[in-house]
């Protein structure tokens, strides 16, 4: 639980300062240090869906959350809350991706490596 909430605030600070860049950022980086584990898949995932449901309610608490939310999803003719869901499914998905992809290409690139010398 720990990886996941020490993830978590990375990816929520990368996604202040990056935008949502930050979640690919940061779950390439764990994804590279932990590829002998898998690159940590759901954990990051999970960790990138609590990074920024923090970041959403913090700008409920502070900022215009309510009424964006609102008028988006009537623009986008969905209920509000499939809004809110499918802004924490993004980045979950987005980190998986990107974890798992740069754990498997670094692995494949180890076993060729080590192929190679012998």
């Amino acid at each position: 639980m720990i990886f996941v909430l020490i993830v978590s605030a990375a990816m929520g600070g990368l996604t202040w300062l990056l935008g949502w860049w930050g979640v690919a950022v940061a779950a390439a980086i764990v994804g590279f240090v932990f590829s002998e584990y898998g690159g940590g898949g759901w954990r990051v995932a999970l960790a990138a869906a609590i990074a920024w449901g923090v970041l959403l309610a913090a700008d409920g608490l502070l900022g215009p959350f309510g009424m964006v939310s609102t008028t988006l999803a009537g623009v986008m003719q969905m209920p509000a809350a499939v809004l809110v869901l499918l802004t924490l499914v993004f980045p979950a998905l987005l980190a998986w991706s990107a974890a798992t992809l740069v754990a498997d290409a670094r692995r494949l690139v180890s076993v060729r490596r080590r192929t190679r010398t012998r």
